[in-house]
């Protein structure tokens, strides 16, 4: 039996949530189908959510303990890695609620649970049944990427999907990896009481961000106890006296009672049987147009499938175009160039726009940087920690990267001015309060003005009416 739809959905996570939400609440006929029973994807069961989760209690432990910089008396925290977990299950089941089976087929959505392959360009199988479809939404997420590494097959290792129901808190922990998962992760547990320690392949940490972010932020965490290993490869990994053994490049080896591996992460597409559907894809996901069409103009895709920028809000970004040019038929592009990208540790890195290198590389580009250590708030706060870069191009916003705390709601006023394109004095004019972080702004934008302000020029013209005013 063949069942003939208007849309098929194929992924419950963030890009295939929100087509399908939209899809369906605007009446047309549609099939979400997701592998698992819990809707929410990847982001809301074994990323954002739950890291954000974690990160919070190991925040707040490390404030007990290093409560004496506020002049409080310090308390060694006891942790209880299960109340932990439950305090992580609990936010994660408030947000399921908004992304479950019972609110989806409220809104006239059909939800299958299974694994869905194509049958034929238009036609999709699940559960042994055959579903045809006007048009299809590849939205299938990413998996962990396990690098083939000698005896890591052999070797017992947590990854993102079982790293936040570990029972009991381990002593020590290698973390395999210095992207954004790896240092926040290093940072939880060893705030929690995990002595940590990171390798990392490449020779900074977070590599994609600006590289004094980078320096500063392994500095922080060296500074906690983190040790880091950066250049580093791994070569063999194995067991031994139930210790997890890592033979690094340089000779050296280390141990730990646990591996979390954290390299990087994959698109999830060797089930869906896209030769079928003469939809083109290779390791890094399904190849897409800036339409969000793949190589079958029937067949969408949107969210970490498409290896590109493996985040939420792209892939909410990119379900928004998929819903554009699938249903209202409006030929809006993809446009990558404004997108906020943060790193959840402590301080928080963020950045959106150009480099400061391909800033510099501008005929008129200029960087402007002002200290944490000079913010009013950061100074009464104690925590003093980062550096905040404004990037110019002919007078106007073209990036910022930023390290500091709240680092990553800062980011948005700036990406704002990245995106319209703003003049610097749009900042400098706008009110902020004092004394808030967001002060940090305004004064990296006052950079700009301070050489011009206090220019020659400007004190021969301040002369010059100083002295016809008498």
């Amino acid at each position: 039996m063949i069942d003939k739809r208007d849309l098929v959905v194929i992924g419950g996570g963030a890009g295939g949530l929100v087509v399908a939400s939209v899809a369906s609440q605007l009446g047309l006929d549609v099939v979400l189908i997701n592998k698992e029973e819990a809707m929410g994807g990847d982001c809301l069961h074994y990323g954002c959510v739950p890291s954000k989760a974690l990160l919070k209690s190991a925040s707040v432990a490390h404030l007990m303990s290093n409560a004496d910089r506020w002049g409080l008396p310090p308390v060694e925290s006891q942790v209880d890695l299960q109340k932990v977990n439950l305090a992580i299950k609990k936010a994660i089941d408030t947000i399921q609620v908004h992304d479950s089976r019972e609110r989806f087929e409220s809104l006239g959505c059909e939800v299958i649970t299974g694994e869905a392959c194509f049958s034929s360009p238009s036609q999709i199988e699940v559960n042994g049944i055959k579903i045809d479809a006007k048009r299809f939404v590849i939205a299938t997420g990413s998996s962990v990427f396990i690098p083939p590494i000698k005896g890591l097959k052999q070797t017992a290792y947590l990854t993102n999907e079982d790293m936040f129901s570990l029972p009991v808190l381990p002593k020590t922990m290698i973390v395999l990896g210095g992207g954004p998962v790896g240092v926040e992760m290093a940072q939880a547990y060893s705030r929690l009481g995990s002595k940590v320690t990171i390798v990392e392949l490449a020779s900074r940490l977070i590599s994609r961000m600006d590289e004094d972010a980078s320096r500063i932020l392994a500095e922080a965490l060296s500074s906690e106890g983190i040790s880091v290993h950066l250049n580093t490869e791994v070569v063999e990994v194995f067991e031994r006296d139930e210790l997890k053994q890592v033979r690094l490049s340089d000779g050296a080896v280390l141990q730990s009672d646990a591996l979390l591996v954290a390299i990087g992460r994959r698109p999830v597409v060797e089930s869906l049987n896209l030769e079928k559907a003469d939809v083109s894809y290779d390791a890094q996901g399904v190849k897409v147009n800036r339409k969000m069409q793949s190589t079958n103009k029937r067949v969408f895709a949107c969210g970490d499938v498409t290896g590109e920028m493996p985040l939420t809000h792209v892939a909410e970004l990119q379900a928004g175009i998929v819903i554009a040019n699938m249903i209202f038929k409006l030929p809006k592009k993809i446009n990558y160039d404004v997108i906020p990208a943060v790193v959840y540790t402590e301080p928080e890195v963020a950045q959106v726009g150009i480099s400061a290198e391909q800033c510099r590389q501008l005929k008129h580009g200029e960087v402007f940087q002002f200290d944490v250590s000079q913010l009013d708030r950061a100074v009464t706060d104690n925590s003093k920690i980062g550096v905040a870069k404004i990037l110019t191009d002919k007078g106007r916003i073209v990036g910022a990267h930023i390290i500091a705390p709240h680092a990553g709601e800062l980011i948005h006023e700036l990406a704002l001015a990245v995106q319209e394109k703003m003049k610097v004095s749009k900042i400098t004019s706008l009110v902020h309060a004092y004394p808030s972080y967001s002060q940090l702004n305004k004064r990296l934008a006052g950079q700009y003005y301070s050489e011009r302000f206090f220019s020659p020029l400007t004190k021969k013209i301040v002369a010059f009416l100083n002295r016809i005013s008498s």
